[in-house]
Order: C-alpha cells, then structure tokens, then sequence
C-alpha cells in the first residue's frame, strides 16, 4: 500500500474534510492529535500511479497543497497495527465503545452494555468526538426513560455505531440510514457482528431528506453530518422529531456552533413554536441540541 503524507495548514482542514465528506468512499484521511499540534493530510493508495493521479487531481482543487508530498510504502501488516493503536475503548455512564480486536481483553462491567467497533477508513471510526457528542446526547435523554418507548434515527449512519449504540441500549425502534450503499452495508456487517438480528436496526439506503421522511417521527434524531449540510436541511431534521424529543446535531467545528445554532433555533421557533437548545465542546469539535416541547 501507498500512503501520501503532507502537513497541511490548520485553515485547510475543514476545507478538505468538507470535500471528502462528499466523496462516495475517500481514500483520504486528516489527522491531528490536538487543536494545536500538526494537522496532517494522508492518503492510500494501491500503486503509486493511482497516488500520484490523485494528487494532481486534489491540487486542482486545493491549489495551496504541494506540489509533492512524501511517498512511503506499507504492508498490510504495518498499516493495520498503525491505524489500531489511534483507537481506544472509552466510555459514557453504562455503556463501553470498544475496538473489535480488543474484545477479549476487555471487561464489561456487571450490568453494563457495549458496542465493538472498527469501521475502518471510509466512514470514521466511531471513536471521532463527533461520535461521542451524539452517543452522549442520547444516553442523557434516556436517562429516567424507558428506553423501549424511545424511536431513534441515525440520519447518514456511516458505520452505524449510533445506531448500534441505540439498540444496545434498548431503544424500541431504530433507525439509520446513508446515501452510500456501501456505508449501508458496513452498518449491517457491525450489526451481525454485535450479536444483533437482522430486524434489530433498520438500515437503508436514502439520502437525508428521503431519509428523515420515510423514518420520522422519532424521539431522538442524530445526525452527525457537517455544519453546512445540517444547516440546508434544517427543516428536514427539525420535522421528523417528535414532540417531546431532541435533534442532536454534530460534525461542527467548534468555531461554527454559534453560527449553526442561531439558524436551527430560528427554524425551530417558527415549526416547534418554543424551543430549549443546548450546545456542547470537545476538543475543536461540537455539537448543538435541541429539545422539543411535548
């Protein structure tokens, strides 16, 4: 395998993951390990032609990357031991997100639940603090309700861990769906290999609006999608919750919450009439939640 690194400057990297957040299945990857250290743009390939086509297609676009990033070459061994040891287990009140490959090593507290992921490259990781903000989002609103009245919808599902996470804990009907067939796919393979049937969740190919009609209502919806998306479908995602329930929304840069709470609190006085909204940070990333009246 051919893998491309550069460093890229911190103004380019929501840029370039809006771009590749619109690629069916990208083979690029942005990494950094904290707001302030170096953010880094990789890519990998098969052969260092398709590399280098890739390259000189992605300055096209993004005229102030290199001309050259560095080259390298990996085993299949090698890049599999390096993409598991940037993910970890962690942890929200009683339920455990655990990489798969650590499954045997792991225990699960008494009563606890959990949910094993490795989703890969192509649709995150499901340890990504946009992942978190939205698990977290919905074990608050579980809390003090039963869960199997609680209709949940994970709106461009990715890898599927919300929804997984929903089922896990319980929730009555779920939900997800993604405008990728392959994310689709991947969804129901995590399902299977956590335990579930078939009819656990209902996963389906749709795009957002198509999606959010055919599933509402719904207690909670999540939808971990960026800012701009979220914000042009706005009345699409404010509609399909239900009276008494919350959109939790991320995939929103810290820097960006403001902005995208002032137009979903907007819409969501003229459909809900009153609305209560909250808003989280972790790291450089957010979320914005909004609580519909019963």
């Amino acid at each position: 395998m051919i893998e491309l690194r550069c460093v890229i400057s911190a103004e380019m990297a929501q840029p370039l993951e809006d771009f590749f957040c619109e690629l069916v299945r990208s083979p690029w990857m942005l990494y950094s390990e904290s707001p302030s250290s170096p953010h880094f743009l990789m890519g990998y390939f098969d052969s260092g032609e398709e590399a280098a086509d890739a390259w000189a297609d992605l300055r096209k676009v993004f005229k102030k990357l290199p001309p050259a990033p560095e080259y390298g070459t990996l085993a299949d061994r090698d890049w599999k031991e390096a993409y598991k040891a940037n993910l970890h287990p962690w942890q929200y009140k009683h339920l455990h997100w655990v990489p798969v490959w650590q499954k045997e090593g792991y225990a699960v507290p008494q009563g606890d639940a959990v949910v094993y992921f490795d989703a890969g490259l192509a649709f995150g990781t499901g340890d990504h603090p946009t992942t978190r903000l939205c698990a977290i989002r919905l074990l608050d609103y579980l809390e003090g309700r039963e869960a199997k009245n609680v209709r949940v919808i994970d709106a461009g599902c990715g890898s599927g861990i919300l929804a997984l996470s929903a089922a896990r804990l319980g929730c009555g009907l779920v939900r997800g769906f993604d405008r990728d067939d392959e994310a689709v796919r991947v969804s129901r393979e995590n399902l299977a290999a956590n335990g579930f049937s078939a009819e656990a969740v209902e996963f389906s190919h749709a795009a957002l609006e198509g999606g959010l009609r055919a599933a509402a209502p719904a207690d909670v919806v999540l939808a971990n999608i960026i800012s701009d998306v979220l914000c042009i479908y706005a009345d699409n995602l404010l509609a399909a919750v239900a009276p008494g329930g919350v959109l939790a929304l991320s995939g929103i840069l810290a820097k960006e919450q403001a902005a995208v709470l002032q137009v979903f609190e907007a819409k969501g006085r003229a459909s809900w009439g009153a609305v209560r909204t909250d808003g989280r940070v972790m790291g450089e990333w957010c979320d914005v939640a909004l609580f519909r009246g019963a």
